[in-house]
């Protein structure tokens, strides 16, 4: 039986003993019991000095009052404690601080190493390496993070390191009204689960300056494992995507004018750049007890060795039940190698699978190419068997994809039975793919299939 749910076998009295009468007054022998004890029905007079004891002489072990002990007459009591805000609640909620959760439960590393706040982190913030420092370290004691913590839990504070660091959100929430930041926080605020994790993380850290592993809060989103990528997506990042940056690297495309000279440097930086996988997984598995969810990135995670390997490596911790589990895929493959990854779905408490998608059939298969529209449906429905699975779809608005993404939509609509929700981004980089680019004619019929 649930503990909020047992009654006590027999039920103390205010004088702590068990059985005895109450001590209406202690100390007082001869005090009246009152008269609802006598079967008389108490007068009002009665019922506001009962209710006006002098509870300052009482020993510590009894109760001295609570929230609606005072009895204000007209059959109404004092409430004035009752519902009571935590502080960080009502500053988020009045707009007092500008706060995010990230820096309070989330470690994310980027394709380079480097330890970030979030993936939305500005890419110029440049954070400390996997094989420089430890995660737990990290996430404990890294300066620019509490600064980050210090400046989202101040009222009035000037934001000089989020204004560095968090760029991005803030750009659109002052331009367009809404952010990442605030969509994670609607849903974050709302998950009675990890909300006062959250929120216990945050006291934490206004009490002792340094960041909190204690409790199941973390997400953990992995990008450290390379780009290895099977697919050759036209609006991608040279250095999110081996097949990308190969064939942008090739003599036959070296007039591109497209992506700069700075992002074909880091895809070859990324292949020059040696990271302990082995230490990593270790890392990683011993702040499973801690991991909320944990979120694999690409590249393409479902041909990465070192993901299948990690997803056993958490399996025989012993924590993957607790575990939701989180993939950004192509959803082109479910086997790699001597891998399967249907051997892994109900190991885990959710798998929560947001699937790439441009358009349908040879428009997606276009856009994302090697791609095979029919086998990703195919990959789709197995996985929608699951039924601890949960599928979504992401796509990337470019000028090339807001043609036709809303003959995606409308196939989403006629699967919706498979599906959670469908999200969509706009290219923001770089500034040729852009949507924004088609003429104005272009425009004008596109717009039609938005309204």
């Amino acid at each position: 039986m649930c503990r909020r749910h047992q009654v006590p076998a027999a039920m103390p009295t205010h004088s702590g003993a068990v059985g005895q009468p109450p001590q209406w007054a202690h100390g007082n022998e001869h005090h009246r019991r009152p008269a609802a004890a006598c079967g008389r029905r108490p007068t009002q007079r009665m019922l506001l000095s009962m209710t006006k004891l002098d509870h300052t002489n009482l020993p510590d072990h009894l109760t001295k009052g609570g929230p609606g002990d005072e009895y204000l007459g007209d059959g109404k009591i004092d409430t004035s404690e009752w519902f009571k805000t935590p502080e960080l609640d009502r500053q988020i909620q009045d707009q007092e601080i500008w706060f995010c959760a990230a820096p309070f439960q989330m470690i994310y590393t980027n394709v380079l190493g480097q330890f970030n706040p979030c993936s939305w982190a500005q890419e110029k913030y440049k954070g400390p390496n996997v094989n420089n420092i430890s995660m737990i370290d990290y996430f404990k004691h890294d300066e620019e993070l509490n600064k980050m913590r210090k400046e989202m839990t101040t009222p009035g504070s000037d934001l000089k390191t989020c204004e560095k660091v968090c760029k991005d959100c803030l750009f659109q929430e002052r331009n367009y009204g809404r952010s990442r930041r605030q969509a994670s926080l609607k849903i974050q605020t709302n998950d009675v689960d990890l909300w006062p994790g959250i929120r216990k993380a945050v006291d934490h850290f206004k009490k002792n300056n340094v960041g909190e592993i204690g409790k199941r809060i973390f997400e953990i989103q992995v990008k450290a494992f390379g780009n290895k990528c099977n697919f050759d997506c036209y609006m991608c990042m040279p250095h999110d995507s081996t097949q990308r940056g190969a064939t942008l690297n090739h003599k036959a495309t070296v007039k591109q004018n497209v992506f700069n000279d700075a992002a074909l440097l880091q895809s070859d930086q990324i292949a020059s750049i040696n990271i302990d996988d082995d230490a990593m997984i270790k890392q990683i598995v011993k702040l499973a007890p801690y991991i909320y969810n944990l979120k694999l990135i690409g590249g393409e995670p479902l041909v990465m060795k070192n993901y299948y390997k990690l997803l056993q490596a958490i399996v025989d911790s012993g924590h993957s039940k607790d575990i939701i589990l989180k993939y950004q895929t192509n959803m082109s493959v479910l086997t790699h190698g001597k891998y399967t990854f249907l051997d892994y779905v109900d190991k885990f408490e959710l798998f929560e699978i947001t699937v790439s998608l441009d358009g349908i059939g040879k428009a997606n298969d276009y856009i994302r190419r090697r791609g095979d529209w029919e086998q990703i449906k195919e990959n789709i429905k197995t996985l929608y068997k699951y039924p601890n699975v949960k599928l979504n779809v992401n796509g990337a608005i470019s000028f090339l994809s807001v043609l036709r993404f809303h003959e995606l939509i409308k196939w989403f609509d006629d699967n919706n039975h498979m599906f959670t929700q469908i999200n969509w981004s706009n290219i923001r980089y770089p500034l040729k793919l852009r949507a924004s680019v088609l003429c104005t004619c272009r425009t004008k019929r596109t717009k039609r299939f938005y309204r």
